[in-house]
Protein backbone atom coordinates (compact mmCIF):
# COMPACT_ATOMS: atom_id res chain seq x y z
CA UNK A 1 0.00 0.00 0.00
CA UNK A 2 1.23 3.60 -1.15
CA UNK A 3 2.11 5.23 2.77
CA UNK A 4 0.04 7.90 1.89
CA UNK A 5 -3.30 6.22 1.44
CA UNK A 6 -3.83 6.52 -2.02
CA UNK A 7 -3.60 2.57 -3.22
CA UNK A 8 -1.78 -0.37 -4.34
CA UNK A 9 2.14 -0.18 -5.38
CA UNK A 10 3.18 -1.65 -9.11
CA UNK A 11 6.27 -2.97 -9.29
CA UNK A 12 8.82 -0.30 -10.62
CA UNK A 13 12.16 -1.81 -10.26
CA UNK A 14 14.37 -2.16 -7.78
CA UNK A 15 17.84 -1.77 -6.78
CA UNK A 16 21.17 -4.03 -5.68
CA UNK A 17 21.71 -3.43 -1.66
CA UNK A 18 24.57 -4.73 0.44
CA UNK A 19 23.98 -6.54 3.65
CA UNK A 20 25.90 -7.72 6.04
CA UNK A 21 24.64 -10.67 8.45
CA UNK A 22 26.55 -12.11 11.94
CA UNK A 23 29.84 -13.04 11.19
CA UNK A 24 29.51 -13.88 7.23
CA UNK A 25 30.62 -11.76 4.53
CA UNK A 26 28.40 -8.82 3.34
CA UNK A 27 26.52 -9.87 0.32
CA UNK A 28 24.60 -8.19 -2.47
CA UNK A 29 20.53 -8.62 -2.65
CA UNK A 30 17.72 -7.17 -4.83
CA UNK A 31 15.40 -5.00 -2.99
CA UNK A 32 11.95 -3.94 -5.14
CA UNK A 33 10.93 -0.87 -5.82
CA UNK A 34 7.13 -0.30 -5.94
CA UNK A 35 5.48 2.75 -7.53
CA UNK A 36 1.71 4.21 -6.58
CA UNK A 37 -0.62 4.18 -9.43
CA UNK A 38 -2.43 7.13 -8.10
CA UNK A 39 0.81 9.70 -6.60
CA UNK A 40 3.76 8.81 -8.60
CA UNK A 41 6.00 8.08 -5.49
CA UNK A 42 7.89 5.03 -5.76
CA UNK A 43 8.97 3.36 -2.14
CA UNK A 44 11.71 0.66 -1.42
CA UNK A 45 10.00 -2.48 -0.37
CA UNK A 46 12.76 -3.69 2.49
CA UNK A 47 12.41 -7.41 3.15
CA UNK A 48 12.04 -7.52 7.50
CA UNK A 49 15.59 -8.35 7.73
CA UNK A 50 16.85 -4.77 7.33
CA UNK A 51 16.56 -1.59 8.45
CA UNK A 52 16.94 1.24 5.89
CA UNK A 53 20.16 2.98 5.59
CA UNK A 54 22.16 0.27 7.50
CA UNK A 55 24.49 -2.19 6.32
CA UNK A 56 23.67 -5.35 8.68
CA UNK A 57 21.04 -7.17 8.67
CA UNK A 58 18.32 -6.30 12.20
CA UNK A 59 19.72 -9.91 13.81
CA UNK A 60 22.80 -8.01 14.09
CA UNK A 61 21.70 -4.60 15.16
CA UNK A 62 18.98 -5.81 17.57
CA UNK A 63 21.15 -8.28 19.99
CA UNK A 64 24.22 -5.65 19.52
CA UNK A 65 21.80 -2.83 20.92
CA UNK A 66 20.27 -4.65 23.83
CA UNK A 67 23.78 -5.55 25.17
CA UNK A 68 24.54 -1.49 24.73
CA UNK A 69 21.67 -1.35 26.90
CA UNK A 70 22.74 -3.85 29.51
CA UNK A 71 25.90 -1.57 29.83
CA UNK A 72 28.59 -3.14 27.23
CA UNK A 73 30.86 -0.65 25.75
CA UNK A 74 31.06 -0.72 21.88
CA UNK A 75 34.05 -2.07 21.52
CA UNK A 76 33.45 -5.43 22.74
CA UNK A 77 30.32 -5.66 21.44
CA UNK A 78 31.68 -5.11 17.89
CA UNK A 79 34.29 -7.70 18.28
CA UNK A 80 31.37 -10.30 19.16
CA UNK A 81 29.70 -9.51 16.34
CA UNK A 82 32.85 -8.67 13.78
CA UNK A 83 31.51 -5.23 12.85
CA UNK A 84 33.81 -1.80 13.39
CA UNK A 85 32.79 -0.07 16.64
CA UNK A 86 31.80 3.00 15.36
CA UNK A 87 29.44 1.31 13.54
CA UNK A 88 27.77 -0.01 16.94
CA UNK A 89 28.09 3.47 18.41
CA UNK A 90 26.48 4.48 15.74
CA UNK A 91 23.51 2.32 16.09
CA UNK A 92 23.55 3.27 19.89
CA UNK A 93 23.85 6.88 19.26
CA UNK A 94 20.72 6.96 16.88
CA UNK A 95 18.67 4.80 19.37
CA UNK A 96 18.97 7.49 22.12
CA UNK A 97 18.51 10.18 19.79
CA UNK A 98 15.20 8.75 18.58
CA UNK A 99 14.10 7.35 21.75
CA UNK A 100 11.23 9.55 23.35
CA UNK A 101 9.46 8.90 19.93
CA UNK A 102 10.19 5.70 19.51
CA UNK A 103 9.09 5.34 22.69
CA UNK A 104 6.15 6.76 23.06
CA UNK A 105 5.35 4.86 19.20
CA UNK A 106 5.75 1.75 20.66
CA UNK A 107 3.77 2.13 24.19
CA UNK A 108 1.18 3.55 21.82
CA UNK A 109 0.99 0.18 19.98
CA UNK A 110 1.77 -2.51 22.69
CA UNK A 111 -1.49 -0.18 24.45
CA UNK A 112 -3.32 -0.69 21.22
CA UNK A 113 -2.89 -4.72 21.12
CA UNK A 114 -3.79 -5.04 24.64
CA UNK A 115 -5.46 -2.47 26.72
CA UNK A 116 -3.61 -2.70 29.97
CA UNK A 117 -1.08 -0.62 31.00
CA UNK A 118 2.70 -1.22 29.72
CA UNK A 119 5.37 -0.72 33.27
CA UNK A 120 8.88 0.21 31.53
CA UNK A 121 11.37 -0.33 34.83
CA UNK A 122 14.22 1.79 32.34
CA UNK A 123 14.44 4.63 30.65
CA UNK A 124 16.12 6.22 27.86
CA UNK A 125 17.50 3.71 25.35
CA UNK A 126 16.89 0.41 27.38
CA UNK A 127 13.01 1.85 27.84
CA UNK A 128 12.47 1.72 24.41
CA UNK A 129 14.06 -2.03 23.92
CA UNK A 130 11.84 -2.78 26.76
CA UNK A 131 9.16 -0.97 25.31
CA UNK A 132 9.77 -3.02 21.70
CA UNK A 133 9.33 -6.02 23.88
CA UNK A 134 5.93 -6.06 25.35
CA UNK A 135 4.76 -4.68 22.07
CA UNK A 136 6.24 -7.76 19.92
CA UNK A 137 4.61 -10.25 23.51
CA UNK A 138 1.36 -8.40 22.85
CA UNK A 139 1.09 -8.74 18.95
CA UNK A 140 2.96 -12.38 19.08
CA UNK A 141 -0.03 -13.18 21.62
CA UNK A 142 -2.36 -11.97 19.26
CA UNK A 143 -1.07 -13.54 15.90
CA UNK A 144 0.50 -16.17 17.31
CA UNK A 145 3.72 -18.44 15.41
CA UNK A 146 3.56 -16.70 12.50
CA UNK A 147 4.82 -12.88 13.80
CA UNK A 148 9.06 -12.39 12.91
CA UNK A 149 11.18 -12.17 15.73
CA UNK A 150 11.35 -9.01 17.64
CA UNK A 151 14.16 -7.47 15.67
CA UNK A 152 12.14 -8.33 12.66
CA UNK A 153 9.17 -7.34 14.02
CA UNK A 154 10.72 -3.91 15.14
CA UNK A 155 11.78 -3.54 11.02
CA UNK A 156 8.11 -4.06 10.02
CA UNK A 157 6.55 -1.46 11.97
CA UNK A 158 8.78 1.12 11.51
CA UNK A 159 8.71 0.80 7.90
CA UNK A 160 12.79 -0.05 8.63
CA UNK A 161 13.11 3.33 9.65
CA UNK A 162 13.77 2.72 13.46
CA UNK A 163 17.18 3.68 13.50
CA UNK A 164 17.21 6.40 9.77
CA UNK A 165 19.10 9.33 10.12
CA UNK A 166 16.17 11.71 10.04
CA UNK A 167 13.27 12.78 12.25
CA UNK A 168 9.90 11.02 10.19
CA UNK A 169 7.59 9.43 12.41
CA UNK A 170 9.14 6.21 13.74
CA UNK A 171 6.52 3.28 13.28
CA UNK A 172 4.44 4.61 10.04
CA UNK A 173 1.47 3.03 9.89
CA UNK A 174 2.33 0.70 12.38
CA UNK A 175 -0.84 0.71 14.01
CA UNK A 176 -2.71 -0.34 11.17
CA UNK A 177 0.15 -2.37 10.39
CA UNK A 178 -0.99 -5.19 13.22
Amino acid sequence: MCPHGHGQLTGWGGYWRWVRAERLPAERIWIRRGRCARCWQTQALLPSFLFARRLDASQVIGPALALAAGGSGARPIAQQFAVPHSTVRDWWRRLRVRAPALLAALLALATSLETTPVEIATDGAAAVLEALEHSWGRARARLGARLPDRWAFWSLISGGLALAPHTSPPLPGALTAV
